[in-house]
């Protein structure tokens, strides 16, 4: 997990704990404070003598709480170091959750937000400024969350593309050795009617690339991004106007891709092609989760339940969207956008 933070969301997660050590002084839980950012967390450690005010491992509220438990098993992944090259090896975006596995009361939870207050708290569509965020979850019982967890366990160190049932497949880009964006494109040209990206960003200019050539083959495509992105907004405005622009050869627009702005904050990960295959996932579109970040991803490949569910919610989200064209991109600047998407 990325967010570590000193509020509500946390307090509550370690009252609970607690709660559960109480009423099972056996268990044992295991914590590790991943490494994500390290190189801006660790410079901002360093700037402020090891102690932020906002991260919960910092607080007297963590101190205590690993005092009074010791069935607490915690672990900071990574180094105190403020060098790129830690940062490159250390970052772990994947949002996986296992409880009680290969147990009768196995769940597994795959899920693409962070834990803080903004991940956790339902927006309220009126006020959008309240800084809520939309997100997805799933949550897989019994011997399909078994099945994950073994796979999750044996290669967690490793490249996986692996099928746990007929209908569920997982991929994990882990140590850099390999790339999903070629099993993410590999997916979208298997489109025959319809492709539907709800994302936080798409900059990676090879899947952009991909995406309008798709279009040229007369399949819908609808693309929903935040119409605030926190720091990459820039970036986000420029891949709108990469995917619409005018054929090079042509010069026409490719009329088969529709692009909106979702009228809150989006931290959804979200393709649907052909409202029969559902990849929801840890990734961003971007070169960072292709080739750097350790992400996990599952695809989802049937026409009920999790793809029925995400089609019934996205199309309430287009409800509270506007239609995005050339000439009315809200101004960005190109300059700002380039740089950006270096760090993305």
């Amino acid at each position: 997990m990325f967010m570590w933070r000193n509020d509500s969301s946390w307090r509550k997660i370690l009252s609970a704990l607690e709660e559960k050590i109480k009423s099972n002084p056996t268990i044992k839980i295991y914590i590790e404070k991943d490494s994500f950012w390290s190189l801006v967390y660790n410079i901002q450690k360093w700037i402020s003598l090891w102690k932020l005010w906002w991260d919960i491992f910092s607080s007297d509220i963590w101190k205590s709480f690993l005092q009074n438990n010791k069935n607490i098993n915690f672990s900071f992944v990574g180094s105190k170091s403020i060098f790129l090259f830690k940062y490159l090896k250390e970052n772990d975006h994947s949002k996986v959750f296992l409880f009680d596995e290969f147990t009768s009361k196995s769940t597994a939870l795959i899920w693409w937000m962070n834990i803080s207050d903004e991940y956790l708290t339902a927006q309220n569509h009126d006020s959008p400024e309240s800084w809520w965020w939309h997100d997805y979850m799933v949550k897989i019982e019994w011997n399909i969350a078994d099945n994950f967890a073994s796979y999750w366990w044996k290669y967690s160190k490793k490249w996986l593309a692996k099928k746990i049932l007929e209908w569920i497949e997982v991929l994990m880009s882990i140590k850099n050795k390999h790339t999903i964006r070629t099993e993410i494109i590999k997916e979208l040209k298997k489109a025959k009617k319809s492709i539907i990206i709800e994302h936080w960003y798409i900059t990676d200019y090879l899947v952009i690339k991909k995406l309008r050539k798709i279009s040229r083959k007369w399949i819908d495509i609808k693309i929903i991004l935040p119409s605030y992105s926190d720091w990459f907004w820039n970036s986000n405005m420029h891949s709108i106007y990469r995917l619409l622009k005018p054929s090079a050869l042509t010069h026409k627009i490719d009329s088969n891709i529709q692009v909106y702005l979702y009228n809150w904050m989006i931290h959804a990960k979200v393709i649907v092609i052909d409202k029969k295959i559902a990849i929801i996932w840890s990734a961003n579109l971007t070169h960072w989760s292709f080739d750097i970040l350790k992400e996990t991803n599952a695809i989802f490949r049937q026409k009920d339940w999790i793809v029925k569910e995400l089609i019934t919610q996205i199309n309430k989200d287009l409800k509270n969207c506007k239609m995005i064209n050339l000439e009315n991109i809200p101004k960005y600047n190109k300059w700002v956008a380039l740089i950006q998407r270096i760090f993305i």
